[in-house]
Order: C-alpha cells, then sequence, then structure tokens
C-alpha cells in the first residue's frame, strides 16, 4: 500500500504576482473528477536534479512560483527518467514510448511521418486541442530536423541544438508569430565573443544591444503571443520547455545575480573524494569524470557552480510566474491542469561525475508535479513515476483512449489516492554511447534495489544496490555472493521489463 504525505502548509514565504484560486481544506473531502476538457500546460526544464526545486526542502534555490503549483497539487517526489539524457528523453515525452520502440536513440535520428503523427502532441491536436510549443525541441539537433516539429504545434517556437540563453531584442526568433510557423524563425544574433553566431550554442551577451533572457523573458512572450491569438473555442496545450539549468551554467538572468547571497550551498552527500576513488573503471573512465572531478578538488568550483546552477533556476521560475499570470489574467487558470518535470538529473560531484547519463540517482531522479486547478489537493505521492507517465496523463486529460504501443500510466488516477495497482518498479534504457565515452546502460529500480546493467563489455557489469540500507550507490552488492539470488531476480526483471518496452507492431 502506497503511503500519501499531506501538505502542512500551503504558505510560501514570499507573495507572488500572480492570484491562484482558493486552495481548498485539504483534510475536507475530494471534488468528483471534473468531465471538461481542461488546457494542459506542460512544463520540461533541461538537466533539473530532482532535489533542486524548493518545494523539495532545498532552501538554497528559489523556486516561489514552482513551488505554489506543486503545493495544490501532487507532488511525486520519486519520478524517474525513462532515459536520462536531452535528445531522447525528448523523445519518450512526445512518443509516450521507451527508445526502444520510438528507435530514437542519439541526437540526429527524427521521428518519421507516421511516428510524428502518433505522438502526444499529434493526438491533442486531433482532438481539437490547440497545440503549441516553445524552446528546446532537441530532436535531431539541426535546424531542418528541429523544424519537422511544427507540423504538430499549432503554433511553433522551437529552436535547435541547445538553444540560447540570451537573445537580441529585435532577434528574428524573439518576433516571430508562432501561428505563422516559419521555417525561418532561427535566431540571427550577432556574433558572441568567440565568433559563434544566431543559433549555434552562443555564450553570453557580447555584442547584444538589448539582451533578452530566454527563460524569464522569451519564452513568455511567446505564450502571450500565443494566448492573445489562440481560438478562443478550443482547449490548448501549451509545451513549455526550457534550457535551463543546462550549460552554459553563467548565463542567468542578471537580475537574479545576488539570489544566492549569504546561503550556503548543499554539497551532496555522495559528493566525496572516497566514494569518486572507489567507482569501477567503467564509471571513471565515462563522460563527466574530470569535471566531477573538479568539483571534489576544488570546493570553490563546486561552491560556484551551485550558485550558477541555481540562479538559472530561479530565471525559469521567474518564467513560470509570468505565465502563470498570463494565464491568471485571462481567467484561464481555473480550468488549466500544469504539469512539471525534467528531461534528467545532474551530478554534483556524485561518485566524481558531472553531466548525467548514468543509473546512479542524481541523474535518474528528476522532480515533478501535477496540479489540476479544477480539484487543488496538496499532498506528496511516493508512487513510482517516470517521464512517459506525463505523456499518457496529457491524452487521459483529453478524454483520450492511451494507445497500447504507449508505456505510461494517467497520473490522474493518484489525485483520488493510492492506486493499489500502481508499479512497483521502473526500468532504465541508456542506448546512447557517446563513441564509447558514456556507458550504455540498462536496470530496473525496485522498492528497495537499484539493478544496473552495462551492456558493452563482455560479460556485461553489474552494479546492485540497497536504496535503503545505502542510499548513495557506494557498496554494490552484485560482488557479494550472499546475493546471488537476488541478482538473478532482478536480472530476470530487467529483461522482462525490456521485452515489455521493446519493439511491437503498430496497434492502430
Amino acid at each position: 500500500m502506497h503511503k500519501i504525505t499531506r501538505l502542512s502548509s500551503l504558505t510560501l514565504a514570499l507573495p507572488l504576482a500572480w492570484n491562484t484560486p482558493a486552495i481548498a481544506d485539504h483534510h475536507a473531502e475530494k471534488a468528483a473528477p471534473p468531465t471538461e476538457q481542461p488546457n494542459i500546460v506542460m512544463i520540461f526544464t533541461d538537466d533539473q536534479r530532482y532535489d533542486a526545486v524548493g518545494y523539495a526542502g532545498n532552501h538554497a534555490v528559489h523556486t516561489p512560483h514552482l513551488d505554489r503549483i506543486a503545493r495544490q497539487g501532487i507532488i511525486f517526489d520519486n519520478a524517474f527518467v525513462n532515459t536520462s539524457i536531452c535528445a531522447v528523453s525528448r523523445a519518450n515525452i512526445m512518443a509516450g514510448q521507451y527508445p526502444s520502440r520510438h528507435g530514437i536513440d542519439d541526437f540526429f535520428k527524427v521521428f518519421s511521418d507516421e511516428q510524428l503523427a502518433r505522438t502526444v502532441p499529434a493526438r491533442l491536436q486531433a482532438a481539437g486541442y490547440q497545440t503549441s510549443f516553445y524552446g528546446k525541441w532537441g530532436i535531431g539537433d539541426q535546424p531542418k530536423p528541429t523544424n519537422l516539429g511544427a507540423e504538430v504545434f499549432d503554433y511553433w517556437a522551437g529552436q535547435p541544438m541547445q538553444t540560447n540563453f540570451f537573445y537580441e531584442a529585435d532577434c528574428k526568433f524573439v518576433n516571430s508569430d508562432g501561428f505563422d510557423k516559419p521555417v525561418d524563425n532561427l535566431c540571427d544574433c550577432p556574433a558572441d565573443s568567440k565568433g559563434r553566431t544566431g543559433f549555434r550554442n552562443r555564450i553570453g551577451t557580447a555584442n547584444l544591444v538589448d539582451p533578452l533572457h530566454s527563460d524569464s523573458q522569451v519564452t513568455p512572450i511567446h505564450t502571450e503571443r500565443f494566448l492573445d491569438n489562440r481560438d478562443p473555442s478550443k482547449p490548448f496545450a501549451m509545451m513549455v520547455f526550457f534550457k535551463a539549468p543546462h550549460s552554459p551554467f553563467g548565463d542567468w538572468d542578471p537580475q537574479f545575480e545576488h539570489v544566492t547571497d549569504g546561503l550556503t550551498m548543499p554539497t551532496p552527500a555522495a559528493a566525496s573524494l572516497e566514494i569518486a576513488n572507489a567507482e569501477p573503471d567503467i564509471i571513471k573512465g565515462s563522460l563527466g569524470r574530470p569535471s566531477g572531478m573538479s568539483y571534489l578538488t576544488r570546493p570553490d568550483v563546486l561552491d560556484q557552480h551551485l550558485r550558477d546552477y541555481y540562479r538559472l533556476i530561479t530565471s525559469l521560475d521567474h518564467g513560470v510566474g509570468q505565465i502563470m499570470q498570463q494565464l491568471e489574467d485571462r481567467g484561464l487558470l481555473e480550468n488549466t491542469v500544469v504539469m512539471f518535470t525534467s528531461d534528467n538529473g545532474h551530478f554534483k560531484g556524485e561518485h566524481g561525475m558531472a553531466g548525467k547519463w548514468l543509473m546512479y540517482d542524481p541523474s535518474h531522479r528528476v522532480p515533478g508535479f501535477l496540479t489540476d486547478f479544477r480539484r487543488p489537493v496538496g499532498e506528496i505521492r511516493h508512487e513510482k513515476v517516470i517521464t512517459t507517465d506525463f505523456s499518457v496523463t496529457m491524452l487521459a486529460l483529453a478524454g483520450l483512449d492511451i494507445p497500447e504501443d504507449m508505456t505510461g500510466r494517467d497520473l490522474t488516477a493518484l489525485l483520488d489516492g493510492p492506486a493499489d495497482d500502481w508499479r512497483t518498479d521502473v526500468y532504465y534504457d541508456h542506448p546512447y554511447g557517446h563513441n564509447g565515452a558514456i556507458p550504455r546502460t540498462i536496470g530496473v529500480r525496485n522498492e528497495r534495489y537499484a539493478y544496473t546493467r552495462y551492456i558493452d563489455p563482455t560479460p556485461a557489469f553489474e552494479q546492485l544496490f540497497d536504496m535503503e540500507l545505502d542510499p548513495n550507490q557506494r557498496v554494490n552488492l552484485a560482488e557479494d555472493p550472499a546475493y546471488a539470488e537476488l541478482l538473478e531476480a532482478m536480472r530476470k526483471r530487467c529483461d522482462e521489463l525490456k521485452k515489455e518496452v521493446g519493439p511491437m507492431a503498430s496497434t492502430e
């Protein structure tokens, strides 16, 4: 039986600009599920680890708007990604599938026309929703493949590659009308200090006269343009894909320069040289190790990194607040469902690592919540949630049947209390190897144990951790004969889940 943690207080320390509807007494009887199709807002961030929000108890990060939304809904404190890398994770949420089924396992593959027509936004569009997208698409990398995504959105403000944090006020992208879905909406800002121009991952504000920050200013410009000109006879689905808190970490909105002043940055428990030096060779030789070790050998580097990382998150939170204000001003919030999660977590020196990719908790686990403003709740739920649950939930909210080829559960089932038949384990699949720099992995995480199989070595290298007694994943029980029976059971379950989420024939 899954337990419910009720939030003891829904009051924030700081007042906010937007006025949310009154929050019902969360001890009172819940209202019956509404039948009208709600508006849907899916907030998706980049590289935001599970504890990098204020509502998770992290007092070093300032996220008043995300906190306020979350505390009126259900917070998932056991949310995990299907795949911890941006391009594949974004394909996962669009398709509602694992990479072994949709086939996008790197930064360059794209959905076929048939696949695109079966994605979540395409299905919402066919069901009468007006769909919109803002920010980093991430599937296909380059401009032409990126703009394929415009086909399933009525308003398109997607950009290729990693996107930029700063734009000039007269930038073509900033001023593009997403209803026209222009394929020539690429950033045309002047070169940065290193000569990178336009959409090519410019860093900083060099040569920009009137710079605008992507997350705190540009994305709200596009959402406002959409809301002002949408078809009011239709419900809408906005997919708001922020760039933060992905690198470059120093490119936060300057108005938040002092937001971490006077705060002590929390050092993750697993960020120690002792743990890093005990890691197996497959981890020591992987991408992210040099930067991760610099965090451990240079505490000042880690401190600066954390301050920058949190300032980026505050920047995106500011954008969230503006979007919520836009919804409130137009009387739309009371019939809107807001969901939030990230494409993957991020190491802060744990296990001697930076970046993501691995099945260790800082990389695998992400924040998440669902808030239905038609029926406020105020609970923390401990069921295991995966990225593709958000995919099928968007369809369920629209009143659509969940396709058999999608892998996920309807999260609204948790609004009414524990779901006895909810999953007890989650499968992980990271198929991208980056020319050998990232160890490709599969694995399974259940109520107590985490099993990882690194598939490239022969024989495969395995790890097994007791997450109850060893939450920092230090002791590999796969090497202990006393756990041979458990190891075999986890292997078997991993293989079962691999088959369950793998390729299948079209069901339509």
